[in-house]
């Protein structure tokens, strides 16, 4: 799994639109997007303990990305589903199409973990993994030992990756970048939010996913590398203080790395990379006669809405 390029990811979506679609495309769908997969299954991943009882999946690794299991979460099949749930609901071409990028990126930037995600779910029931970092979640090491993986591994170059992107586009962070392409295609939501806040604390709060993103990479690295007490964890040949940072692939060496049934590894970019595309053809074929669809929807609305003379 990935911590904060998840987070980085919303905004590298947001700084590389189309050129026709920026200003059109929600924010805040494309944040709510790239949420969506962990939210439906991660919370029994890790589990939780109530009086001394713990709830949580047993397998946490199938849980989260296999089937049986909530694997189906992490699939652009599962997205399609609820993105086309979203445009029968509003016929909202910016939240519609948002949302649906969110939830591609969360989805095949997951490959590179040990485990995994169902790419060609329900068409294939083996997950695609490129194995490039440990899954590390598991009953007794919980969030912790799962953090300390990724941060000693090739998941903290991931995050750094997905910075870079970031830092190299912006743009997407300045107040005139919010104002003309962020702003506009979510109007009513940020006028909502400026009943109470300040002009400056909308930027702040349209930033805040990135600087949560950024203090969560820098504060679960630090406390991998200095404060972190591997004994705590289980039994992995490592007594000083700190786990050890290894970038070797599936790294890191002190953990046995989670996976389930898979294809060859060297097939899972090849396949991400041709979903993506496809993707991007398709949102670019259905962008104009969403927006038709969207305004012949309006129109319908507004003559409905229209009050009618004695």
């Amino acid at each position: 799994m990935s911590w904060a390029a998840h987070q980085f990811e919303i905004y590298a979506v947001q700084s590389h639109l189309p050129k026709k679609m920026r200003g059109k495309v929600s924010f805040w769908a494309i944040f709510l997007g790239d949420f969506t997969p962990d939210f439906l299954s991660k919370f029994w991943v890790y589990g939780f303990t109530i009086n001394g009882t713990r709830y949580g999946s047993e397998i946490p690794h199938q849980w989260h990305r296999g089937f049986p299991g909530m694997g189906f979460t992490h699939t652009l099949f599962f997205g399609a589903i609820l993105t086309l749930l979203i445009w029968s609901w509003k016929k909202n071409r910016a939240f519609t199409i948002g949302y649906l990028l969110g939830y591609a990126a969360h989805a095949l930037t997951d490959i590179n973990d040990s485990v995994g995600v169902l790419l060609l779910f329900p068409f294939l029931f083996l997950n695609f993994s490129s194995e490039t970092w440990a899954y590390a979640a598991t009953i007794d090491g919980g969030k912790y030992l799962d953090a300390a993986a990724y941060y000693s591994s090739l998941g903290l170059v991931m995050d750094v990756f997905w910075l870079v992107v970031v830092l190299f586009s912006w743009r997407v962070l300045t107040r005139e970048h919010w104002r003309t392409q962020v702003v506009p295609a979510d109007a009513r939501i940020w006028a909502w939010f400026g009943r109470w806040l300040p002009e400056r604390g909308l930027l702040a709060l349209y930033r805040a996913t990135f600087f949560y993103g950024l203090c969560r990479m820098i504060s679960w690295s630090a406390w991998t590398r200095l404060f972190a007490d591997p004994e705590k964890y289980g039994e992995f040949g490592v007594t000083s203080r700190g786990f050890p940072m290894d970038l070797s692939w599936t790294g890191p060496y002190w953990l046995e790395a989670r996976s389930l049934p898979h294809v060859n590894p060297w097939l899972a970019y090849p396949a991400a990379l041709t979903l993506l595309v496809l993707l991007y053809v398709v949102i670019i074929k259905l962008w104009e006669p969403m927006g038709r669809k969207q305004d012949e929807h309006r129109a319908a609305n507004a003559s409905v809405e229209q009050p009618t003379e004695v």
